[in-house]
């Protein structure tokens, strides 16, 4: 019996001993893990916040792009509005023309009469030069059967040329007035020509055929001027839409 009292003795000693070097082995092991450092923690606890800040502010800029934008059409639209009151509109076989109201009859002499033409969805600028002459015009120039125009705005020269075979050529039944005309899309060079006047405090042309030297020059008026800059107005704003 003491034998064996002995032996329990031997092995619950044992076990505290194990037990407490396991004890003792953990808790050096968990002395030896580095702290958690601080940078770590405030990284995890801002980089939610941070992105959510970064996605309102997109967000802000988009919507005040917008409203940027939004404004500026509005503005685009109201200056177009007002110009189409100082036009002429006219419909024609499905199309609107923006145009002034110009004379049948004006004084003789030579005239830049540019107008748009709509489609409904698409603009189109004119390019249209208008010859008259009648009978008690003391310059007598008649027939000119002109291809090119010669320009000097607030000095600058410019120069177009035309096909003849596009020229419509008119004369009334008692011969007392005559009329040259071309018309056709703008070019690049006629559209520069058409913006540089419309700026421009003084302009005169010059209507002439190259191989006879035939010519009709003219001063252009303020009102001249005046009309071309809002068609340009009205033709660059509805461009700017397309």
């Amino acid at each position: 019996m003491k034998k064996i009292i002995m032996i329990a003795v031997g092995v619950y000693v044992a076990i505290l001993v194990i037990g407490g070097a396991a004890y003792f082995a953990l808790s050096e092991k968990k002395a030896e893990l580095p702290p958690d450092r601080p940078e770590v923690l405030e990284s995890k606890d801002t980089a939610e916040p941070s992105e959510a800040k970064r996605k309102a502010e997109e967000a802000k800029a988009r919507a005040e792009a917008a409203e940027k934008a939004a404004k500026e059409q509005a503005a685009r639209a109201a200056e177009r509005d007002k110009l189409v009151q100082s036009l002429t509109v006219e419909k024609r076989s499905g199309l609107t023309l923006y145009t002034h109201d110009y004379p049948k009859k004006p004084a003789p002499g030579v005239y830049l009469r540019p107008f748009v033409v709509s489609d409904g969805v698409t603009y189109a600028l004119k390019f249209d030069i208008y010859y008259y002459y009648n009978i008690d015009d003391p310059q007598q120039t008649a027939w000119v059967h002109g291809d090119a125009l010669a320009a000097t705005v607030d000095g600058q020269p410019f120069h177009l040329t035309f096909h003849a075979k596009d020229r419509r050529d008119k004369m009334s039944p008692d011969a007392e007035n005559l009329a040259e005309n071309y018309v056709h899309d703008a070019t690049d060079d006629e559209i520069a020509l058409l913006h540089a006047i419309a700026q421009a405090g003084s302009v005169r042309i010059t209507y002439y055929q190259q191989a006879t030297g035939e010519e009709r020059s003219q001063t252009l008026s303020r009102e001249d001027i005046r009309k071309i800059h809002d068609m340009m107005a009205f033709y660059d704003s509805v461009a700017a839409e397309q």
